[in-house]
């Protein structure tokens, strides 16, 4: 891509900040947002029933106090004048039980709706991102804090929200019937919400920091969790006894999270304790304002006991909107790492747009001093890379390991972008080109391709699955890769699932497993198709047959071949010779083998090992 279209990559890597008080709103309306494309339904009933409760809880003040005033005259009105106070009353407890419960029923679905919602679009961002970016430890960092932060931040802070607003409105109720009352028992009531919310405010403060601080142990420890219980370590773990090795960095890890979260949770607690504190000696001098009052004659009885109801109504409130406030609060500083992440999206999808690439008038593709570096890695990869590779050609990539090949490889394949130079197809840069358009005109099979635990079908129709019905395409890709018979062996035959991790499943060999990834590369029909080590767990029977027929195999399409075995590559139309990222030579088999360098050198080399001739060097 062109520097006016690319996304600024180290955007994604950028570190946690501390979040500002005056990013809440923002933070607030996105989150609503989401909820309400999520789960608009239940978000509404939500609301209904917050406001329905809290309405409830403010009456039952004032019927408390006609209520009390009915007992108290008793003996003058009768027990008909008490009777209707306690109808009301008693459906004003019933009204507020059924809202909260229908409250609680919602959130659960409105829970599962946003978390799929949220989820969603972190996924669509991972996979959205340039290849590149999985490359910085920051990154995956990041992808894991949006994880986890999507799948509950949002339905947070919407029932901060929710719970804000329900408690506000009980306490504006209750607030009238205190002014009513007595004013200063309002202002004294208010005046102790203010040591909690600055208490649990730098509580939010202390565990985010502590998140944050944590993302990367809790991957590595999620890793060794991973790979102590995963079919593919555990033959290798078992033979080198490392069970008990991998457990005990597992386990020292876990200890260090543990004793952080003791001295996290001390701090928190400190504070908390500090808040509620004070918030208990204000409360308790409203209290005394209400005793004093009571006694010096400014209050009557029926006044006092409604006012002490409402006091204490009031204050369980203020807990509530302390409590809402501080998962707001708290759930902004979690739910940035996932807006900022997700945000990219708008940017990737724009940087990935632009032109189709040429599929059937596909005629040269060349490079032009192409370098790379990876964001991990100071020094370039590739270096200065030049090439041209002409339609139907067979090019072949070698050199030792650590030379660029495979890196090469995804460069020409649309997945890495060249830190410098061009690549050009039919003289159109691919800069231009709209990136899963070009990605979708190459065939790639790597040497660590995808084993899916998907149908035989499934697994080679993933090359194109666009087309993955086309039972006939999918069978003649199998047959080409020499996979048919054995797939068709299986006991449900390409229906199988692959894999004996599932009720079902049937594992293949190692070479087995490669033929499914070579027929998902037939199947694929791309014009242009790269095979990095493709028959390295093929016997040599099968190899030899593969590289005999490849251009039969391969008719009218452009192959680039990466190879270790040098006798493989013996007939390519051109070979092009990597030493530390550069190009070191190229031409045919016979020409590099006259020029005597690197390709002679290494494909001597392994000739003695194979014939067991020593070395003459």
């Amino acid at each position: 891509m062109s520097e006016s279209s690319s996304i600024n990559i180290d955007e994604l890597y950028v570190r946690g900040r501390p979040r500002r008080l005056t990013k809440l709103p923002t933070l607030v309306r996105a989150a609503l947002r989401m909820v309400w494309a999520a789960a608009r339904r239940e978000f509404l009933w939500n609301a209904v029933s917050q406001g329905v409760g809290a309405v409830a809880l403010a009456g039952q003040v004032l019927v408390s106090r006609e209520l009390i005033d009915a007992l108290l005259q008793l003996d003058d009105t009768g027990f008909g004048e008490v009777v209707p106070w306690l109808v009301a009353l008693a459906a004003l407890n019933a009204v507020v039980a059924f809202a909260n419960q229908a409250r609680i029923e919602q959130q659960v679905i409105m829970s599962e709706l946003v978390s799929r919602h949220a989820m969603d679009q972190v996924l669509r961002a991972a996979t959205s991102v340039d290849l590149v970016a999985f490359e910085s430890p920051e990154f995956h960092n990041r992808l894991l804090r949006a994880q986890i932060n999507a799948s509950s931040r949002p339905v947070q802070m919407a029932n901060g929200v929710l719970g804000a607003l329900s408690a506000l409105i009980t306490m504006a109720g209750i607030g009238v019937a205190l002014l009513l009352i007595e004013p200063l028992f309002l202002v004294a009531l208010l005046a102790a919400y203010v040591p909690v919310w600055v208490a649990t405010a730098k509580a939010s403060r202390v565990g985010y920091r502590f998140s944050l601080e944590q993302t990367e142990r809790d991957r590595e420890r999620g890793y060794l969790a991973t790979i102590l219980a995963r079919k593919e370590e555990a033959a290798e773990i078992r033979s080198f006894d490392l069970s008990g090795y991998l457990r005990g960095r597992y386990d020292e890890l876990y200890r260090r999270r543990v004793l952080d979260l003791r001295a996290m949770v001390r701090r928190r607690m400190r504070l908390g304790l500090l808040g509620a504190m004070v918030t208990a000696m204000l409360n308790a001098g409203a209290i005394a304002l209400l005793v004093w009052f009571v006694s010096s004659g400014r209050l009557e009885l029926a006044e006092a006991g409604a006012a002490a109801g409402a006091i204490l109504l009031f204050a369980q409130r203020l807990n509530v909107l302390a409590s809402s406030a501080t998962a707001l609060y708290e759930s902004s500083l979690f739910i940035e790492d996932f807006t900022t992440f997700v945000d990219e999206m708008p940017q990737l999808e724009a940087a990935a747009a632009g032109d189709a690439p040429p599929t059937e008038s596909f005629g040269t593709l060349e490079l032009n001093d192409v370098t790379f570096s990876y964001p991990s890695r100071p020094e370039p990869v590739v270096r200065g890379v030049s090439m041209r590779i002409e339609r139907g050609q067979v090019i072949a990539l070698v050199g030792e390991n650590g030379s660029g090949k495979t890196t090469l490889a995804k460069l020409l394949a649309g997945l890495y972008r060249p830190s410098s130079g061009s690549i050009s197809w039919d003289g159109v840069d691919t800069a231009s080109f709209d990136v899963h358009a070009l990605q979708q005109s190459v065939g790639v099979i790597f040497q660590d391709y995808a084993k899916y635990m998907l149908s035989a079908w499934a697994n080679i129709g993933v090359g194109a699955h666009h087309r993955m019905g086309d039972l006939d395409s999918v069978l003649a890709a199998a047959e080409r890769a020499s996979a048919r018979g054995f797939l068709e062996a299986l006991p449900k035959g390409f229906d199988t699932r692959l894999g004996a991790q599932y009720f079902g499943g049937s594992d293949l060999s190692i070479g087995q497993w490669q033929r499914v990834a070579l027929a998902r590369a037939f199947f694929r029909d791309a014009p242009f198709l790269i095979l990095d080590e493709p028959t390295a767990a093929l016997d040599p029977r099968s190899e030899a047959d593969l590289f005999d027929n490849i251009r039969d195999l391969y008719d009218g399409r452009t192959v680039l071949l990466i190879s270790h075995r040098f006798s493989t590559v013996r007939s390519a139309d051109r070979i092009y010779v990597l030493d530390h990222g550069q190009v070191a030579e190229q031409g045919d088999h016979d020409s590099l083998m006259a020029a005597g360098g690197l390709y002679a050198e290494l494909f001597t080399l392994q000739a003695n090992a194979y014939l067991g001739q020593p070395d003459e060097g």
